[in-house]
């Protein structure tokens, strides 16, 4: 190879690596840098096209399937030429997981069908959506208002029924109706504690989960992305039976990265979905907490089950997660990722296994 040519080779791989670099960067730099959200008022329920293409978890790993504690089943990233695809940010998932709802910051749902055909999931290739209502059965219009970030079942985990949903910028938890054809009743707001109304922006009620089982069923717990005590553990509130109490998520376990989604298991134990920011990469990790140690009064650290980055994993802005059991007795993790509305990121849907005979062990 003359020298022309090898020069000419170093460039090309110097601008393959910058192009590469910038790309990375645009992702990391993306809730900064988030796409025009569409407008929901002329919004009305309808089917929307999805494109499915299938995705590894590990990157240039395609056959390996044990990530931590947990088992990759399959995944997809999701598109659609419709304006009413992206930022989604919360889900909620039915006991069985053949139906799953989803909220997005610009202030609209989508309801999936899911299917498992060879006892895996199948590629969704539509989606129902609408627009979230203000109190008064109108779509949401100020941005302020639309920052839809969590949804969970309120009735155990009757999908079609009462649901939460929580909002950030205008912090608030809504009591909304899920009817099979979508999420389009007017909310009822619930009282929250006096603290919240000092959160500010990005940093509210990005995390919420009702306890499926256990001594405290029922129980709401709602998280703070960035809220922290004198101490800087992150705050929380559990709401049961009328009381409420605050609980606090402890670093270094938690240390510079953000809780943005949480999910109550069958027991009454927690999965925390969490998230950073590090120049480059967007690092994510699954949390388990058990019910005792929310209700001990202490600081949480729980233990992580799945830690993952966006160099050797498959993996975006995540904010979305649910669960449910198969016929197997596996708990089905799912993930989503917020596209952030633009184009240099992508939805993500993922499922996982955390197996029948698992056990955490705690010190």
């Amino acid at each position: 190879m003359n020298r022309i040519s090898i020069l000419h080779t170093i460039f090309s791989s110097f601008m393959m690596t910058m192009m590469a670099v910038f790309i990375h960067f645009l992702a990391v730099a993306s809730p900064a840098m988030a796409g025009a959200k569409p407008d929901v008022t002329k919004l009305t329920p309808q089917r929307i096209a999805l494109k499915a293409r299938p995705v590894a978890f590990k990157r240039g790993e395609a056959g390996r399937k044990i990530f931590g504690s947990l088992i990759f089943k399959n995944g997809f990233s999701l598109s659609s030429s419709s304006p009413y695809w992206g930022g989604l940010s919360g889900m909620a998932i039915s006991r069985k997981g053949e139906k799953l709802a989803l909220v997005s910051d610009a202030g609209f749902w989508a309801m999936l069908n899911l299917d498992y055909a060879s006892k895996q999931l199948k590629a969704p290739t539509e989606a129902l959506v609408g627009p979230l209502l203000s109190s008064k059965g109108k779509p949401l219009k100020r941005g302020r208002d639309r920052d839809a970030e969590a949804i969970t079942l309120l009735q155990g985990n009757k999908f079609f029924g009462k649901a939460l949903i929580s909002f950030e910028d205008n912090h608030r938890i809504g009591r909304f109706t899920i009817g099979k054809n979508g999420i389009n009743s007017a909310p009822n707001y619930l009282k929250l504690p006096s603290i919240t109304r000092r959160l500010r922006g990005n940093a509210g009620l990005e995390a919420m989960a009702i306890l499926r089982g256990g001594k405290y069923k029922g129980a709401l717990v709602a998280i703070a992305q960035s809220k922290k005590d004198k101490n800087r553990n992150f705050i929380g509130w559990i709401v049961r039976k009328g009381k409420i109490q605050k609980i606090r998520f402890t670093p270094p376990p938690l240390d510079k990265y953000r809780i943005t989604d949480a999910v109550s298991l069958a027991n009454g134990d927690l999965l925390l979905l969490e998230r950073r920011y590090k120049f480059l990469t967007v690092n994510i990790r699954v949390r388990y907490v058990k019910q005792s140690e929310l209700f001990s009064k202490r600081p949480i650290s729980g233990r992580i089950i799945l830690k993952a980055n966006n160099h050797d994993h498959v993996v975006d802005n995540m904010e979305g997660i649910s669960a449910h059991t198969n016929k197997k007795g596996e708990t089905i993790v799912t993930l989503i990722s917020d596209d952030n509305f633009n184009g240099f990121q992508q939805t993500l849907l993922m499922q996982f296994a955390l197996p029948n005979n698992w056990k955490v062990a705690w010190k």
